[in-house]
């Protein structure tokens, strides 16, 4: 009791629900999942369909529009000159790629957290040619970039 004769207000204990909301956070940490679609494929592609379980892993984005070629979105060249030129060899591809494994070797002397492993993930529409594909891929593969990926959709079943 109060000297002026009222009942004094318990306090409230706020230990135990900072550690309620503690116990609340770590528990809808564990539980988020990060396992959603990583990869979104560029506009304009319809992609081929596959009944592949594997899931597609961050690495270097090679797309095959029906008309054009880009690395990270950025405009390369176009299909038709690349089947108008004679050899596997796609020139502006090879520049980009090598640029790109000069640099990450660069940062991987200073930093044990990056290494170059030669990862790519090639999109293409369904409708280009395997011709074209080949002579991406072998790009890629005699600029080190040897780990292919190729981007498909899911069908069910």
């Amino acid at each position: 009791k109060n000297k002026g004769g009222g009942v004094k207000a318990p306090k409230i204990q706020l230990t135990s629900l900072v550690d309620i909301m503690t116990i609340l956070l770590v528990f809808l940490l564990k539980s988020f999942s990060t396992d959603g679609d990583i990869i979104t494929p560029s506009k304009g592609l319809e992609l081929p369909a596959s009944t592949a379980k594997k899931k597609p892993e961050v690495a270097l984005k090679v797309s095959i529009s029906r008309d054009e070629l880009m690395v990270e979105g950025q405009r390369i060249t176009t299909l038709n000159k690349m089947m108008d030129r004679e050899g596997l060899i796609v020139p502006e591809l090879e520049t980009i790629l090598d640029q790109r494994r000069a640099l990450t070797e660069k940062i991987a002397k200073h930093s044990t957290k990056v290494e170059f492993k030669g990862d790519v993930l090639i999109e293409a529409d369904r409708q280009v040619r395997f011709k074209i594909i080949q002579k991406i891929m072998y790009t890629c593969g005699q600029s080190g970039f040897s780990n292919f990926s190729l981007l498909v959709l899911r069908k069910e079943g």
